[in-house]
């Protein structure tokens, strides 16, 4: 502090500050460190004060085990010794005998040694007592807890005294620091508030435009130093008034260009925006261009992947590899390349003359044919996901029908191979019957997964999305059986991949077809929901007869259709009677391996 002090100059607001901020600085430390020092002091006094007035409280209760000893009630000579060790233990514990370490003169060791020496006397006589001692024994008892409770009450005046102390170090600090503060305030007022008026009241007047204002206050502090300055602050503004007047209007100039592209930018970017493709805008932005810019003339040539994307009657050069070439070999031809990463879309010539319209304006129409190369790279990105998308929804179809259809068909062909093998060997019509018995449940059920499909892809393509189509799924089976069925759909948002929406949803009908079919039911419910672990589960339950033992039959086949179909996703699936009748079918299947890249997992609560 000393060395800021030698630095700053004499009559300094900061040096005044620094003294008057020290003083009361180290009047807050000395107080502190004095009120640090008693409160350590009194470290301990509650609980030795604690642990004496119950050495008071056990000294009454010896009295009253002696008594009931004496005269046979309730207590033994066994509890009487279990108090005189505890006792005996209380008053030696740490917080106690830790005074004997102190000074031999101090009042509090001397009350100490006196209670322990007349305990020692006192527990000696209670350890041999008698009934015919019984008397004595009770008045030296009584005499004793009176030696015990002036130990106590020493103990507290101690620190009473402490905090009367550190009471009176706190008062004298507060009135110091009071007194300084009143002088500062004072000081402050003469020092800094009038000057800083005057300068508030100058300042005003230069920002209402009168640069003549000056302050008068001079003096050898920051004030005036802060004087000095307005007043030679204020002497330069008025020179370079002037100045700044031409340099406003030079920027003026430069944002107007700078707005006139900002303009164009923003209407290329909605011309590509607002067409049927985004590069179905090229001319207007041609045109919007060569109105800003204002100069030159300018060429589009495209490549035959970018053609296909703007109107022929357009007619825009195609892009040749010889019109880099001659833009490097003439100065007048400015060549731009409309490419974004490694797919080139053609190149923008611009036939010019003059080098700083060129310089002015490169890199705004190197963004527009930045914008130019987004528009089609986003056109070839749309046809592209229209083509992915197209190839999956039809690889889906020819996998349901494979998985479905094909089989059921194949199966039949094998029936109708033996049907013809047993009839040229001469096989009985009973032998014929069967297989042709066979044949017909299996093209009435090849003719039900046909409708079963067809269905299924109608629901897909007339309202996107598995909860619209099990919906839909709802509907059909309630008209179907004398039955209703629930749907609680908890997925929200959740987006899953188009096969796997198929096969929850054939599991669904194959499960509620069964229900129809044979489980005699007339509720069931459908679950839709997300475990903790992201794990989707699915449950279709009813009310009905539930499954027999070893069953088979139509039934069975579904079930064998449903674990393909779980199977396909890499799910389990458990059907089990429920203990109230019916049966319940669960799938469970993890989320990371059905959702669609990019969504949001979002749990039932």
């Amino acid at each position: 502090m000393r060395f800021l002090a030698k630095n700053i100059s004499k009559g300094s607001l900061v040096k005044k500050a620094l003294w008057g901020w020290a003083s009361i600085i180290l009047l807050v430390l000395m107080s502190m460190a004095a009120s640090l020092i008693i409160t350590q002091s009194t470290d301990g006094d509650a609980e030795r004060i604690n642990v004496s007035g119950s050495l008071r409280m056990q000294a009454y209760r010896i009295s009253q085990i002696l008594l009931r000893v004496n005269h046979g009630v309730e207590k033994t000579e066994r509890e009487l010794l279990d108090e005189l060790v505890d006792f005996d233990s209380r008053l030696k514990t740490p917080i106690l005998t830790e005074l004997l370490d102190l000074g031999e003169g101090r009042p509090d060791r001397l009350a100490l040694e006196s209670v322990l020496l007349e305990w020692r006397d006192l527990k000696a006589r209670l350890i041999k007592h008698s009934l015919a001692d019984e008397l004595s024994l009770l008045k030296d008892i009584d005499q004793f807890t009176i030696k015990i409770d002036d130990m106590v009450g020493l103990f507290q005046s101690q620190t009473d005294l402490k905090i009367e102390q550190l009471r009176y170090i706190h008062g004298v600090s507060i009135s110091l620091v009071i007194l300084i503060a009143f002088f500062a305030l004072i000081d402050l007022y003469k020092t800094v508030i009038l000057p800083l008026r005057a300068l508030v009241s100058a300042a005003n007047k230069a920002k209402n435009g009168d640069l003549s204002a000056r302050v008068s206050y001079l003096k050898n502090d920051e004030l005036g130093v802060l004087g000095n300055t307005f007043n030679h602050m204020a002497s330069s503004l008025g020179e370079t008034y002037v100045e700044l007047e031409s340099r406003v209007a030079k920027k003026t100039q430069e944002l107007r260009a700078q707005t006139e592209s900002l303009e164009l930018l923003y209407e290329t970017s909605r011309l590509i925006n607002k067409g049927t493709t985004h590069a179905s805008a090229m001319r207007s932005i041609l045109d919007s261009l060569k109105l800003t810019v204002g100069d030159g003339v300018f060429e589009l040539c495209l490549t035959p992947q970018a053609l296909v994307y703007v109107d022929s009657a357009e007619g825009f050069g195609r892009f040749e590899r010889c019109h880099e070439e001659i833009a490097e070999r003439k100065e007048e031809v400015k060549y731009f390349s409309i490419s974004v990463k490694k797919h080139n879309y053609g190149c923008l010539l611009w036939h010019i003359d003059s080098q700083q319209a060129f310089k002015e304006h490169e890199q705004l129409i190197a963004a527009v044919c930045d914008l130019m190369a987004s528009a089609f790279s986003r056109d070839w990105r749309m046809e592209q996901t229209w083509r992915l998308l197209l190839v999956e929804e039809r690889a889906t179809i020819a996998r349901e029908l494979h998985d479905s259809l094909a089989q059921a068909l194949s199966y039949l062909k094998m029936q109708v191979s033996r049907w013809q093998t047993l009839s040229d060997r001469g096989a009985s019509k009973q032998q014929l019957a069967g297989i042709t018995v066979e044949i017909r449940e299996g093209l009435n059920a090849a003719y039900g997964q046909l409708r079963e499909l067809l269905t299924t892809f109608r629901l897909k393509l007339d309202e996107p999305g598995l909860e619209s189509a099990l919906k839909a799924t709802v509907a059909e089976y309630r008209e179907r059986g004398a039955l209703t069925i629930a749907l609680d759909y908890r997925l929200g948002e959740v987006a899953l991949r188009p096969n796997a929406e198929i096969h929850l949803l054939q599991i669904v009908r194959e499960a509620l077809s069964n229900v129809v079919r044979h489980a005699k039911a007339t509720h069931a419910d459908i679950l839709f929901y997300l475990e903790q672990d992201d794990n989707l589960v699915v449950t279709v339950s009813d009310n009905g007869v539930g499954l027999s033992s070893g069953e088979t039959g139509p039934m069975h086949h579904g079930m064998s259709i449903m674990n393909e179909r779980a199977q396909s996703l890499d799910a389990t699936i458990a059907i089990n009677n429920n203990s109230d009748g019916g049966v319940t079918v669960r799938i469970d299947c993890e989320m990371n391996k059905i959702k669609r890249t990019g969504e949001t997992i979002v749990h039932d609560k």
